[in-house]
């Protein structure tokens, strides 16, 4: 199955009616500008080099109300520019911005526009055409400059009460430092899967929120011939007082190969757990993650997992992996209202990885994050943010993941009309 976007989204634009109140009293629109830093030096003896670069980006977001009438229709509209400040051919790309893989010159600008036509009845609503989906099968990657986005259809409906009810069919994404549509891939990181690529994907999934303190969430997936994907969620905030939470967050897949099988055997269970204590400005989360069968948990190329021991530059998603995490969070609001921080570290041993070292092995990670979002009216919508990491582990020199020093640093400003 192939969607024909360019021929639907033109004729979908043309058959709104001209006059639509709702259409545009309704529509929305917001632009961010987002100035990245980002150096990650890697500290192996074999001193491969440095990933450095400095850029600014505008994401234009435009969303239209809809037209009036039983079904309503809709367009927004994403328009994205990344310009490169600093970027040295020297230094190894940090998927800020295109990049030339051979000569590692990279661009000065880069711009791209995603249309999205929308069709809403009620309480459910279609969308065609640029979609960035968000659950955990597919999530669009928004760990970089420009978001990750990808070609398809979404469907979601809110006509059940307590009940969420989603679908979607993807064919092409593009990452965050492209222009251009490509063809999905697996990730092959640390040699776990041999590389193939996926027509498409398709997933079901729903959500049910028996109170606003409690949700459940099952999805399934197909990655075409080469993964099928199964995921269950759930999420709970007990009040203990008035000024203290107990938060659970359980977290499951199971992947299997599928059709063809061109990425190879797939076989993992995934397992993960997050339990939190907060009291007041305090949270402290102690957090783990079991990796079982024979195989690493498979994921799409560019993209993250939704879990919440994430390690940026490492995944802990290895084979056999067994992974533990503490992190401690404060909101200085008593203090300095606006103004966060954050301290981690993260542990996973267990490892299987015979072709790069053994079955035994182990990394770590620590990091510390400051983010402050500015309070006073003028400067409502500005941002600041910066991010200090190590990682290290025992693996073999070519290893996809390897011992580095990274920092992050955003400035976010965004306007709403």
């Amino acid at each position: 199955m192939k969607l024909t976007y360019g021929i639907i989204l033109p004729l979908y634009i043309l058959s709104m009616p001209v006059m639509a109140n709702s259409f545009i009293d309704d529509s929305q629109g917001s632009l961010m500008s987002r100035n990245y830093y980002f150096d990650r030096e890697y500290t192996d003896p074999q001193k491969i080099g440095r990933a450095k670069d400095w850029t600014q980006g505008f994401i234009l977001n435009l969303k239209s109300g809809y037209t009036e009438g039983k079904v309503g229709l809709g367009l927004d509209l994403q328009a994205l520019t990344a310009i490169k400040i600093i970027g040295d051919s020297d230094y190894i790309a940090s998927g800020l911005i295109p990049t030339d893989k051979i000569t590692r010159e990279r661009a000065d600008t880069a711009s791209e526009l995603g249309i999205t036509g929308k069709i809403k009845f009620e309480d459910s609503e279609l969308k065609i055409g640029t979609v960035m989906p968000f659950n955990p099968i597919i999530s669009s990657s928004r760990s970089r400059l420009l978001p990750q986005t990808f070609r398809g259809t979404l469907f979601e409906s809110k006509d059940i009460d307590n009940i969420e009810l989603y679908a979607g069919y993807i064919d092409k994404v593009n990452h965050r430092d492209s222009t251009n549509y490509e063809t999905m891939s697996i990730t092959t990181s640390n040699g776990r899967f041999n590389a193939a690529q996926a027509d498409n994907l398709s997933f079901l999934g729903s959500k049910y929120s028996p109170s606003k303190d409690t949700q459940y969430s099952l999805y399934y997936g197909i990655i075409d011939d080469l993964y099928a994907q199964a995921a269950f969620t759930f999420n709970n905030t007990y009040m203990l007082t008035e000024n203290t939470r107990l938060l659970s967050d359980l977290r499951f897949w199971n992947s299997n190969e599928h059709g063809r099988a061109l990425a190879g055997k797939i076989d993992n269970t995934l397992l993960t757990g997050n339990f939190g204590f907060n009291y007041n400005n305090h949270l402290l989360t102690l957090s783990t993650m079991q990796n079982f069968g024979d195989t690493a948990h498979p994921y799409l190329s560019g993209g993250e997992v939704q879990l919440f021991v994430e390690g940026w530059g490492v995944d802990f998603l290895n084979p056999k992996e067994k992974v533990y995490s503490i992190r401690y969070d404060y909101n200085f609001q008593d203090y300095v209202p606006g103004l966060r921080a954050a301290i981690r570290y993260i542990k996973g041993t267990n490892i299987d990885l015979p072709q790069l070292g053994g079955n035994n092995l182990k990394e770590d990670s620590k990091a510390f994050e400051l983010q402050y979002n500015f309070q006073q009216s003028y400067l409502k919508g500005l941002s600041f943010r910066t991010r200090y990491m190590t990682s290290d582990n025992n693996f073999a020199k070519n290893t996809t993941f390897k011992p580095a020093n990274e920092t992050r640093i955003n400035i976010d400003y965004t306007w709403k009309f």
